[in-house]
Parts: C-alpha cells; structure tokens; sequence
C-alpha cells in the first residue's frame, strides 16, 4: 500500500511477456486459436526434427502443467496447498499433431525496393513491421 492508501499495481516478467504476446498477435492473421501460443521457436522449417519435436513436447507439458496449478490455486478448493508435481504433464502424452512451431523468417514480408539505401539486412529490403515477423507451423498427421 502507498502512503495514499491505494495499491500499487506492478507488473512482473511473465505479464510483461504475456501482454508483448497479445500485442504481437494483434498485427496477425490466425486461422486458429489452438495454434495461438507456440511450443518452440525455430529460424528455420528445417529445423523441425526428432530433436525440436521432443524439446516443444517438454515446452508444452511445462506450460500445461504450470497451469493447471494455477488453476488450482485460483480456484482456493484444497485443504492442504497442493504441490506442483500432483500437475504434471507427461511430454509422451502429448500428440505431435498439437504442437505449435514459431518459425522466424521474412518470407512472407513483401519486398519494398529502395526503403533503405543502403541494405545490410534482408530486413532492409522488405517492408517495415514492429516486430521480428514469424509464422506458425504444426505438423498435420491427417
């Protein structure tokens, strides 16, 4: 409390980078909200292998497990505080066909010839955007 009497709301790390999400988002196009929140991020497709698809299945069932226990204590209905662990995810249990790969890249940018006059980058030759631009892969099994 402040010497005002009002409470001082501050924002920690991961509200920070969950409003930076939003905010990023609002300049995208999705086809899906299931596909919204990516597991891994990679700067190329062909990054996506055996390796990348075991680390995004860890990802994911740490973020799934984190909060399910937020869950759980938002909703206050235990006698004894539970413990993190009673919430794990195993990553074997997850379908590959649900992770989501955030794959850096212009590609998809259009190209503005002449915007810088000097180019050093290939950021230089495309159209300016307010953030690192990126696309969002999942791996269809259908």
């Amino acid at each position: 409390m402040t010497t005002t009497g009002r409470k001082v709301n501050y924002l920690n790390n991961k509200d920070i980078l969950k409003e930076i999400h939003k905010s990023k988002l609002s300049y995208c196009y999705v086809t899906d909200d299931d596909y919204i929140q990516q597991d891994i991020i990679l700067t190329d497709v062909s990054e996506i292998n055996a390796e990348t698809i075991e680390q995004a299945k860890l990802n994911k069932a740490h973020v799934q497990s984190r909060a399910a226990y937020e869950q759980a204590i938002k909703e206050g209905k235990w006698v004894k505080k539970p413990k993190q662990k009673e919430f794990a995810v195993d990553p074997e249990s997850l379908a590959v066909d649900g992770l989501v790969f955030r794959v850096m890249g212009y590609d998809h940018i259009p190209d503005e010839p002449g915007r810088k006059k000097t180019t050093k980058t290939v950021a230089d030759t495309k159209a300016k955007v307010n953030f690192p631009p990126f696309k969002h892969y999942i791996l269809d099994s259908a």
